[in-house]
């Protein structure tokens, strides 16, 4: 299954053309978009035109939650989809989500979940222009304990890219705002992740 990650388009027109393209080209199975829609208008406008499955979250500028036929956006919930789980986490979640999160996912394998979140993991992609880290230290605790394959952000957008942790779990931070760009995952083999060009 071939994923496109992506995160914090900031109401930028150019995002949606630029998706689409790339959805159509790379023949895309799945879109995932980690928040930062900035309006409920532009979020309907982007989900209606993407002709894929998509997952999604809330951003620290956003303020709902997007859903229909195709397009799940959870603050806290997992949707099943082509055989695997999309664990979604956005602005709202429990104070002691580590824990919490490892209950939710005690029956599903480790390989089979997709963690989506707006903000990075602590340590992982999360430093800010000054170097200091800003990630959440509840995701690193999550993902160190139950090791999903992936987890997609994005929240820090001078920290764009793509790490493997110890426990195997493959870290995107694909924020377009600086970088322009977005990464695509194929679950098949993802140590071959490809960067593109969205903006």
């Amino acid at each position: 299954m071939k994923i496109l990650c992506t995160a914090d388009p900031h109401n930028d027109k150019k995002f949606i053309a630029g998706v689409n393209e790339i959805i159509k080209k790379e023949k895309i199975d799945v879109f995932i978009c980690a928040g930062d829609f900035h309006t409920d208008k532009y979020a309907d406008k982007l989900f209606k035109s993407v002709p894929v499955p998509s997952f999604a979250v809330p951003g620290n500028w956003d303020y709902g939650c997007y859903n229909d036929k195709k397009t799940q956006c959870s603050d806290f919930g997992i949707a099943e989809f082509g055989g695997y789980h999309f664990f979604m986490v956005g602005n709202n979640f429990p104070f002691n989500f580590d824990e919490i999160a490892l209950i939710r996912t005690k029956k599903i394998k480790s390989d089979k979940i997709i963690f989506i979140t707006h903000y990075p993991p602590y340590g992982i992609l999360d430093r800010l222009w000054s170097g200091r880290h800003v990630g959440y230290p509840e995701f690193e605790k999550f993902i160190k304990a139950k090791k999903p394959l992936l987890h997609v952000f994005g929240h820090i957008h001078e920290d764009f890219g793509f790490k493997v942790t110890k426990g195997g779990t493959i870290c995107v931070n694909c924020s377009v705002t600086e970088s322009r760009c977005g990464f695509i995952v194929d679950t098949d083999d993802v140590r071959s992740i490809k960067q593109v060009r969205v903006l």
